[in-house]
């Protein structure tokens, strides 16, 4: 991943905003033709990328991305050309169309991905939209884009475990030949009072969703580093299902992370390489802590760590 995310290949004219060039040029370290790749989606995210717009890369695998906000008809149909042109297939369009009509087209968040693998590199693309709606409109949103095969009484329990009723983000993911993965965020506010209290709801969360594990342990013991308890923020926690079940892991998005501070997680060399990459993936948006730091917890390994990066 470090090595991606210093590559530095030449800018070029095709991707013409600031931004998206800074994109190109994390993206030339994975993909040769990374250029071309920028120029495809320019279309779709220009000019919103340009007034707001993050860089994002995981660490245990290369991957590097963008996320744009968007609102309106216009912004669904530009999403439902590059579904097309990805041709991630009719479920996803379908999906898509779907959810933009029950959120009418308001407050949308596009996410794009270039993941590498030993076959090659794979594309995904995921939806949010930030309604907040009571938690049983959006399972009922949901169940009626999934249908009866996808487990959304998982979404609905975790909503319990967190105490929470309503839901900050709906979610889908899609890539190329695996169904359709359906999010909900739930957000938690901490402050230096609620503190305790928030932490004791996402471990039986954790617990519950990702199990007892090493992972879960090392998490346990840096929440209080990634979670301060003398400010007051917001966290977002988040489950996957799709028709294969629910996703056997648990995702926090805390704000404000140093690259230091995430890299701790690992082990190692990684911890190294971590940071080194995360403090890039920074420097490209001209900032110095990430702005949000997602850590996922599963049953086996090490946590899987993504950083964010809006631009200052």
């Amino acid at each position: 991943m470090e090595a991606v995310l210093r590559h530095r290949g030449p800018s070029s004219e095709v991707a013409r905003g600031p931004r998206l060039a800074v994109c190109a040029r994390l993206l030339s370290g994975l993909l040769p033709d990374a250029v071309e790749q920028v120029a495809v989606v320019e279309p779709i995210v220009s000019p919103e990328f340009e007034q707001y717009g993050e860089l994002l890369a995981a660490t245990d695998h290369p991957s590097v991305g963008l996320l744009v906000r968007g609102e309106g008809s216009g912004f669904t149909d530009r999403i439902q050309g590059l579904l097309r042109q990805w041709a991630l297939g009719d479920e996803a369009m379908f999906v898509h169309a779907g959810l933009a009509d029950a959120f009418e087209h308001k407050r949308c968040f596009l996410k794009l991905e270039w993941c590498g693998h030993a076959a090659g590199v794979t594309r995904q693309v995921a939806i949010y939209y930030r309604r907040r709606p009571k938690l049983h409109d959006a399972l009922k949103i949901v169940a009626e884009s999934a249908g009866t095969t996808v487990p959304v009484d998982d979404l609905r329990e975790l909503g319990a475990l967190l105490g929470k009723d309503t839901v900050h983000f709906v979610s889908a993911v899609m890539r190329l030949g695996r169904p359709v993965h359906y999010k909900l965020y739930f957000s938690q506010y901490v402050t230096p009072e609620s503190h305790g209290q928030v932490f004791a709801r996402l471990q039986r969360a954790m617990r519950r969703f990702a199990g007892s594990s090493e992972s879960e342990a090392r998490w346990a013991a840096y929440h209080d580093r990634l979670s301060s308890r003398q400010f007051a923020h917001t966290l977002f926690v988040s489950l996957a299902v799709s028709e294969d079940g629910t996703d056997p892991s648990l995702k926090i998005d805390y704000p404000g992370v140093s690259p230091v501070v995430a890299a701790g997680l690992l082990d190692g060399a990684r911890i190294r390489q971590t940071e080194a990459s995360l403090r890039h993936l920074c420097e490209a948006a001209g900032r110095t802590d990430l702005s949000y730091l997602g850590v996922r917890i599963h049953a086996g390994g090490d946590p899987v760590l993504k950083g964010y990066a809006d631009f200052i």
